[in-house]
Order: structure tokens, then sequence, then C-alpha cells
């Protein structure tokens, strides 16, 4: 990867993490960087690519992360429920660290990379749950695309109330809806 491409998207994502989203400009990381803003946007055509391009680094480092995680389950159902356990603690907790203002800021790119991140390895999942018998035959593709709206449209309930907690009962409907 190019490497003023790298640096401008770590300063980025430094100024997100300082200032969230909305408080981050190009100008800022211009200026931190001490290049112009014309060069950024050689790079990225926007602020939006810029953070689309942040959140999926760190939705492939995520994608990685439960793939351990998920290595040693003796079955698909358990190889399933720990991924879809460890994407909703990490969506609940990113919910309760971003204001409202700002979760919605980010909502749209952010649910994409989370999309990308997990979808490949939930369909995957599914699938080898269907070819082994433990799921019901289907479209795994439509399956995980309907697991991941769920999990987003739960998230949207939690991130308006935060005290929801539905998050065992979710995760039963989820697998019982797979199988």
């Amino acid at each position: 990867m190019n490497i003023i491409r790298q640096r401008i998207a770590e300063v980025f994502r430094r100024r997100v993490e300082e200032v969230g989203y909305t408080g981050t400009t190009l100008d800022d990381v211009a200026k931190a960087l001490r290049i112009s803003k014309k060069t950024i946007y050689v790079h990225f055509s926007g602020k939006r690519e810029i953070y689309a391009h942040v959140v999926e680094q760190e939705a492939a480092r995520e994608k990685a992360r439960l793939t351990a995680a998920v290595a040693t389950a003796p079955t698909c159902v358990a190889r399933l429920e720990t991924v879809l356990r460890l994407v909703l603690d990490s969506g609940r907790r990113h919910v309760e660290q971003t204001g409202r203002t700002e979760w919605l800021a980010q909502y749209e790119v952010a649910a994409d990379a989370f999309r990308k991140a997990t979808g490949d390895l939930i369909r995957d999942l599914v699938q080898e749950g269907m070819d082994s018998g433990e799921f019901s035959r289907g479209d795994a593709g439509l399956v995980e695309r309907m697991l991941t709206a769920m999990m987003v449209d739960y998230l949207l309930i939690v991130r308006d109330d935060r005290s929801y907690d539905r998050d065992e009962e979710l995760l039963e409907r989820l697998i019982r809806f797979v199988r």
C-alpha cells in the first residue's frame, strides 16, 4: 500500500478516536501530516472514503480474530454462535462508546464494513452447517444477509435504548433461525 495513503488513514483514525468522525476534518489531517489537502484528494475521494478504508482495515483484523476464536469449537452451531456472540458484543461496545449523533454519522459506512468483515465468515459457517446437516438446507448467502440484518437492526434498538439487553434471546433466535 502507498505509504502516504496509509499515513493519511492512520492520522484520520487517530483524529476520529480523539474528536469523533464529525469533528475530524481533512484540514486537520493535512495539517498533522504537513501536506496539502490536495494531496489527500490524490489518495482518497474524501472523508467518507478514508473512514471506509480505516473501518475496512479494522474489519479485516476483526475477521481474523473471529476466525481464530471459532477454530476449536466442536460443531457448526457452536462456531456460528461464538461468531454471532462476539460480533454482537463488539457492536454493543461500539454503540456504548459512541454518542448517538456520532453513531448516526458513522452508521452507513460502519454497517457496510461490518457486513464485509463478518459476512463471508458467517456465510461459510452457515454453508458448512448446511453441508453437515446441522442446519436446514437453503441459500447460505441469503441466511447470512438475514442474520446480519437482524443483528444490525437489533443494534439500532440498543443505540436508541442502551439499557436494552435481550442479547441472549437474540442469539437463541438467530441459531433457531438457521436450524
